[in-house]
């Protein structure tokens, strides 16, 4: 029996329903047709225009994406639109781009479940609501995981653990390289608004990503580490748990990840 697009985003939302994707976002099928069959999956985090170059030369139908292609409205596809430069290339060369992002970001064994893992995380939990508000008592989005660390260990070698693991070309933290972290919590990509829920669960620790000054400083007043992994490299876990999770449902799909790098360097 044949793949199309269909069967397999009904596969991705088995896991990332789309009804827990945020208000805001814009999540499911981008481009192409459902009824599509399919050989031949890229899975990147971006749908670039370098990616979907590399998913055409690799003979792809289909692109799995975290970050939605489209995410504002548009009002015309044009060549001269870097969005509508690569929308036109996908429907020139009949490749149908499927994204999952705050869905997958909120799903039980989707993207912050995959972080924690890598990251030595365990007995992991979604925050309690109580622990998502600000200092003033306003609600915050309950997305992220916390847990304690496998082993005790200190901030400056946990940082040096998390350069390693996720391969990050560019790391910094803030807090005291020698304090002992036994408690961390995470959000995959932009996560630096959600530092009250990382404190308020009592979290030694809070991996993110685009840490602002202003954010640097509230985490410091508070007494909680932070360690900005960067938005590439906490999101780009997509592309193996994605090969496996669509491998063991369907094993005749040839599956290619996207061998772009990490945008920014240090």
């Amino acid at each position: 029996m044949s793949i199309t697009v269909k069967k397999i985003a009904d596969h991705i939302e088995k896991l990332a329903p789309k009804e827990l994707a945020e208000p805001w976002d814009n999540v499911g099928l981008m481009v192409g047709d459902m009824d599509k069959k399919v050989s031949t999956v890229y899975v990147a985090l971006d749908g670039t225009s370098r990616n979907v170059r590399e998913a055409v030369a690799l003979g792809a139908d289909m692109i799995i994406t975290h970050h939605p292609l489209i995410f504002t409205s548009i009002n015309r596809v044009t060549e001269q639109d870097t969005t509508g430069s690569v929308i036109i290339n996908l429907i020139k060369n009949d490749i149908a781009l499927y994204s999952a992002h705050t869905n997958f970001d909120l799903a039980d064994g989707g993207m912050n479940d995959i972080l924690c893992d890598k990251l030595d995380i365990v007995d992991t939990r979604h925050y309690y609501d109580s622990e998502c508000v600000d200092g003033n008592g306003k609600p915050l989005d309950n997305i992220g995981r916390v847990g304690r660390l496998d082993t005790p260990i200190e901030m400056a070698d946990y940082v040096d653990y998390v350069r390693n693991v996720l391969g990050c070309a560019a790391i910094s933290y803030t807090g005291d390289p020698s304090e002992v972290i036994t408690t961390a919590a995470v959000c995959s990509g932009s996560g630096g608004d959600l530092i009250y829920c990382a404190y308020n669960a009592g979290a030694d620790v809070y991996i993110t990503s685009e840490i602002k000054h202003h954010e640097a400083q509230l985490a410091l007043e508070l007494g909680i580490n932070l360690i900005d992994a960067g938005h590439f490299e906490t999101e780009n876990i997509i592309r193996g748990f994605m090969k496996d999770y669509l491998k063991a449902e369907f094993p005749e799909l040839k599956i290619l990840k996207s061998t772009a790098e990490p945008y920014k360097k240090r």
